[in-house]
């Protein structure tokens, strides 16, 4: 596990009055090339950490070579290990790779997990952060396997940190809300839009999860009004399948407009008014009140 300097930045200077707790600490880190992993890569770096990632660009897909990346820690055991690594498909259940989606956000996280114990157990120390998210809390429709995997993380989260109870090994979870990266591009970017959802700064994600390193929290969750759903998804879900009708329906029509676009760019010798055309008499009998005249108005 080599040692990697800051892609962004060289590490900032610290300032006197900042805690240096970091300081010679080593860390392990999965994601470090996403959104909120830069920043938060030079973030640790900044406190002195003695970061290593993995490459996915050098070292390939991580799924294919968790055995060698577990053979690793267990001989390098870090003093922290963050798991960041995930991956996401907003679609309808059907059309979702599930052994994916499940092994990236969550079999992955655990396995790494299980090659840090032993030796974290022996040294009577240690810290494993697993980034979740508040998607897997209030289970938004058309992340099914998004949402099994990140609240199966939670659950894995919580149930490891009682296990250890006695011991000065901390398990923390936390979950961000929507977060400005290429994660919540595309699809979930076209929802959050239209659904006026808040997408934090990543370099402000990154620094409460600096702080909740910092500070051992266990469980961690950033955003409101998401911390509220979360709580009411928890105590009344039926209010929440109210809240979330709407998304839903948004949600099935972008994909029925990702779904023809897709079709008429399988049809390179037909003309763009008879693509329009197209496009009209598949939307209308999708949906039969709308006239082609009338989505032409609306558009």
């Amino acid at each position: 596990m080599a040692f990697r300097l800051c892609p962004c930045m060289s590490p900032p200077r610290i300032n006197g009055g900042m805690k240096m707790s970091l300081d010679g600490k080593t860390v392990y880190l999965t994601g470090a090339t996403g959104g909120i992993g830069v920043p938060l890569l030079c973030l640790l770096m900044a406190r002195g950490a003695k970061v290593s990632t993995y490459d996915r660009g050098t070292q390939g897909d991580l799924m294919e070579h968790i055995d060698t990346t577990c053979k690793s820690l267990r001989e390098n055991t870090p003093d922290i290990l963050i798991n960041m690594a995930g991956t996401t498909d907003f679609n309808h259940a059907e059309h979702q790779d599930y052994d994916a989606l499940l092994t990236l956000n969550l079999l992955v996280p655990m396995r790494l997990t299980q090659a840090v114990l032993p030796e974290m157990r022996k040294r009577n120390r240690g810290q494993i952060v697993n980034i979740g998210c508040m998607t897997g809390l209030i289970a938004p429709p058309h992340l099914t396997g998004y949402v099994a995997a990140k609240s199966g993380l939670k659950g894995f989260s919580d149930a490891l940190r009682r296990e250890l109870t006695g011991t000065q090994i901390t398990i923390s979870h936390i979950a961000p809300r929507a977060v400005h990266t290429p994660l919540n591009n595309g699809k979930a970017g076209i929802l959050n839009r239209r659904k006026d959802i808040a997408e934090d700064n990543p370099l402000h994600v990154a620094l409460r999860i600096l702080k909740a390193i910092d500070s051992h929290e266990t469980d961690v969750r950033i955003g409101w009004p998401e911390r509220f759903c979360a709580l009411i998804n928890a105590l009344l879900p039926t209010m929440i399948d109210r809240v979330l009708r709407k998304n839903a329906a948004i949600g099935d029509e972008i994909l029925r407009s990702e779904n023809n676009m897709a079709a008429l760019a399988l049809a390179p010798s037909v003309s763009i008014p008879a693509q329009a055309h197209a496009l009209d008499q598949v939307q209308t009998t999708t949906n039969p009140a709308i006239s082609p005249g009338k989505m032409n108005r609306q558009a």
